[in-house]
């Protein structure tokens, strides 16, 4: 069993190391999707950290978006974002039904790549597209590795950000709701 749980857990982090964790990556059958498409509200904790977090073949980890200023107090670097459906399935990748609870699940790594779990970060969550009451437009936390939901009842291309006003990193995600 242990040989068995080592082994998927190379082959994840040799899988993600390849891929921006905005987008589904090729191990979304086995443990549900960290892209763009999710079916679910992801997957093992393995996959929530995000590829950056797993490290890849080359030495130095590989962050997405915007990137965060180098001296930036908290250390975060980059943001990792994925498309959050906790209890709806995907039509197809990236498209949902409407009446739905989506939304957007983020990290925040620092340099070397390991995420940042804790209250340290100060982020700005936008949900953008069409009909998005005003006060599902900000979101605020100070938690650097988390989710949030909206309920999305009108058909149409949405949009996500997520940026640390500390660090200055973002990253965003978009998909459709039918």
């Amino acid at each position: 069993m242990i040989r068995q749980c080592a082994a998927v857990a190379i082959l994840a982090a040799a899988a993600m190391a390849t891929a921006a964790p905005a987008t589904a990556g090729p191990l979304d059958t086995l443990f549900g999707s960290a892209g763009a498409g999710s079916s679910g509200s992801g997957s093992s904790d393995l996959l929530d950290a995000g590829s950056s977090a797993l490290g890849s073949s080359s030495s130095k980890p590989q962050h997405f978006g915007k990137l965060g200023r180098p001296d930036a107090t908290n250390g975060v670097k980059s943001i990792n974002v994925w498309a959050y459906a906790p209890k709806t399935q995907a039509i197809s990748p990236g498209v949902y039904p409407k009446n739905a609870q989506l939304g957007v699940r983020w990290n925040s790594t620092i340099d070397a790549g390991p995420v940042v779990d804790g209250n340290q970060c100060r982020m700005e969550v936008r949900l953008s597209g069409p009909k998005v009451p005003k006060n599902a437009q900000l979101t605020k936390t100070q938690d650097c590795t988390s989710a949030k939901t909206f309920l999305l009842r009108a058909p149409g291309s949405y949009s996500i950000s997520v940026t640390d006003t500390i660090s200055g990193a973002s990253n965003s995600i978009e998909f459709d709701v039918q």
